[in-house]
């Protein structure tokens, strides 16, 4: 696929890796629509992809809603008259023990690490059936596949993510859609800090860049339509966390 005035639809994009995805499909020409719950976020990407000469717009959007995401994809659409590419990047998913998991705990981060993907999917594979095909990326974890300590609702999402990409892959291959999963290790990304990670800087060292999982996208849905890479794992080299039995507590 030739980037180049594509339309690509980045949830999660005001930050961490759906920002660095965000630039690099700009940057190779694509037209990128900018989703996230909060505009603050979005209108700084926005700026930052403009003023190099890329296009960008903003579509505030809560990806947990299905008629905020039929909406939005609509906008999209309207706006940019094609759809050819969307990447679920957006999470929520904070540490918590399984007692200190509460069921709204449990359903906020299921419902933004797993069901909104769902959700945006099934928004754009009408759209994606009328154009002859399209590209999805899912934005998975390592904690989707392999379990992780105090990450019991985020790993339950993440695991999920890899089925619904696996499914949908079977599904809609026969309509030139092509899902792909990425699986990232540990990037650095604000989230660490916010998740209380000790950021030490031999720990910052050994961490996956964000712009490193934007490249391997851009890497994945460049691909010519007879090849299909179904999932691509991107892993730490050395443990950022050596010794820990959790990265965060």
């Amino acid at each position: 696929m030739d980037l180049a005035n594509r339309v690509a639809i980045i949830t999660g994009a005001s930050r961490g890796i759906g920002h660095q995805i965000s630039k690099a499909l700009a940057h190779r020409g694509a037209k990128v629509a900018l989703v996230a719950r909060k505009t603050d976020g979005l209108q700084i990407v926005q700026d930052e992809i403009r003023s190099k000469g890329d296009e960008a717009a903003s579509f505030p959007c809560d990806i947990t809603n299905a008629s905020d995401v039929n909406a939005m994809v609509a906008k999209v659409h309207a706006f940019y008259g094609r759809i050819d590419i969307l990447i679920n990047s957006a999470f929520w998913g904070p540490p918590a023990s399984i007692e200190d998991t509460t069921e709204e705990f449990w359903d906020r981060t299921l419902d933004t690490t797993l069901k909104a993907p769902y959700l945006c999917a099934r928004a754009v594979i009408p759209i994606f059936k009328e154009n002859g095909g399209g590209r999805i990326v899912n934005i998975g974890s390592r904690s989707g596949k392999e379990g992780e300590n105090n990450r019991t609702a985020y790993c339950a999402a993440k695991f999920g993510l890899a089925g619904l990409t696996a499914a949908l892959a079977v599904e809609l291959t026969r309509f030139n859609i092509h899902v792909h999963l990425i699986t990232p290790d540990a990037t650095h990304t604000p989230w660490w800090y916010e998740a209380g990670a000790n950021m030490t800087r031999e720990t910052i060292a050994r961490m996956i860049p964000p712009e490193v999982i934007a490249e391997v996208v851009c890497l994945v849905i460049s691909q010519p339509n007879q090849v299909h890479i179904p999932d691509v794992p991107v892993y730490n080299f050395l443990d950022p966390f050596e010794g820990n039995d959790s990265p965060v507590k």
